[in-house]
């Protein structure tokens, strides 16, 4: 009976109907939306680290450097030798959450253009292979570093060197023997990140891993194997890792580690609750301008209905009665405002992903998404708890506002004094 009463009321007053829907379902799209796009900060802030510099995990010696900015001289650098990196590289690239396994390289030298030197971290990377690990800086790669006299060079090592691109320079390291030795390079591009982390990279001095192992006098060895984890394992960094490390022999064990560049098991927590916090924030904006709009529209339907509260009242209803039909009123209006809201906001996102997400422009858009592209991630279970939220304060604010008008005399109310 209430229910096929509160039916009749919503659709006699169509105009009435379709408001207040259409705010409610405008809200609604805003909070859905604010979810998914927290989702999107989150997994861009971590990606900003391991798809532009870092990968996600790496094997390498144990006393070496655990600090991916760190390095050791040539003389003093721990390596993976070559029959030990070759069976290393096919182990690791079967495991399960493994995407991909490329070895480096990596030492301290001295950059110049014969006058004047500065000290440089070079990384000697495999193009191919590095392209698959740290994916934003693959155009680099695989068309720069495939030419072995080639060298990508950060801009601050640039303007420390005095050589511009296009320019020759000269890289001095010392080698395993404990002598010096030096090669030149053309340079041919800047190493410049395509995210905020610019000035992690200034010392930064990029080359082609087959000429840096003739320029110290090695032979195929790797100084660490930098690994990309696949899609939906970056929470599970500690799971993969173990992973890796079970393939090592007992002897392996001894002497070679499996980190995290960059603590990033740690950052993603981090940025996860950075992201819960600014969920927070942005959804409770939402939810108190949803909240405004669900008790304007109450309170003016209230205020409309004055003679009909009234002439109900005088037939007889009580006040419990005349609560539970405005409530199911309500509940009906948000909970087909809401739905619409969030249909719209999961076309919409959708959309986004399947187009490969939100670019940003500019720096400032890249600093406010969290990285240079924005997925969003559309997790139902938040749109139904911020649904379930919704209609149970729409309800809460129903039945104050429906208890104080059930609480006049019906004759004033018949007469529409205040």
């Amino acid at each position: 009976m209430i229910l096929q009463l509160a039916m009749r009321n919503i659709f006699r007053h169509k105009g009435r109907f379709f408001l207040s829907t259409f705010v409610i379902a405008i809200a609604s799209l805003m909070l859905v939306t604010a979810t998914c796009q927290i989702g999107g900060v989150k997994q861009a802030l971590v990606r900003g680290m391991t798809d532009t510099l870092t990968g996600h995990l790496q094997i390498k010696a144990k006393e070496s450097p655990r600090e991916f900015f760190d390095a050791t001289s040539g003389r003093r650098i721990s390596m993976i030798q070559p029959a030990e990196l070759r069976e290393l590289l096919q182990r690791v690239s079967q495991v399960e959450g493994v995407a991909a396994a490329a070895p480096r390289l990596r030492f301290s030298a001295l950059i110049g253009n014969g006058e004047s030197s500065t000290p440089a971290l070079v990384m000697a990377l495999d193009p191919v292979a590095e392209a698959k690990v740290t994916t934003d800086m693959a155009p680099l790669y695989a068309k720069m570093l495939s030419n072995p006299q080639a060298a990508l060079v950060s801009p601050h090592l640039i303007k420390k060197s005095g050589v511009g691109i296009g320019k020759e320079i000269l890289v001095l390291s010392e080698t395993p023997d404990e002598n010096v030795n030096g090669r030149p390079y053309d340079i041919v591009g800047l190493a410049e990140s395509p995210v905020l982390i610019d000035e992690y990279m200034n010392m930064m001095f990029m080359i082609n891993i087959e000429r840096a192992r003739k320029m110290i006098y090695v032979d195929e060895i790797a100084t660490e194997i930098a690994i990309r984890v696949k899609p939906g394992y970056e929470e599970r960094l500690e799971e993969v890792r173990n992973r890796v490390q079970a393939v090592f022999s007992k002897e392996q064990k001894e002497v070679l580690g499996v980190y995290t560049y960059l603590e990033v098991a740690k950052a993603i927590n981090s940025v996860g609750n950075i992201a819960t916090g600014m969920a927070a924030i942005q959804v409770g904006v939402v939810m108190f301008i949803m909240l405004i709009i669900v008790l304007i529209v109450t309170r003016m339907g209230l205020f409309e209905r004055r003679a009909e509260i009234g002439t109900l009242m005088s037939l007889g209803m009580t006040r419990s009665r005349l609560l539970q039909l405005f409530l199911s009123e309500i509940t009906i209006k948000v909970m087909i405002g809401y739905l619409a809201g969030m249909l719209v906001a999961l076309f919409i996102l959708t959309g986004i992903q399947k187009s490969g997400g939100i670019k940003a422009a500019t720096l400032v858009e890249q600093f406010m998404n969290g990285g240079k592209i924005l997925v969003p991630v559309i997790d139902p279970v938040y749109a139904l708890s911020g649904f379930a939220l919704v209609i149970s304060t729409s309800l809460l604010i129903t039945f104050f506002s429906c208890w104080k008008s059930g609480s006049q005399d019906a004759i004033e109310l018949l007469s529409g004094r205040k």
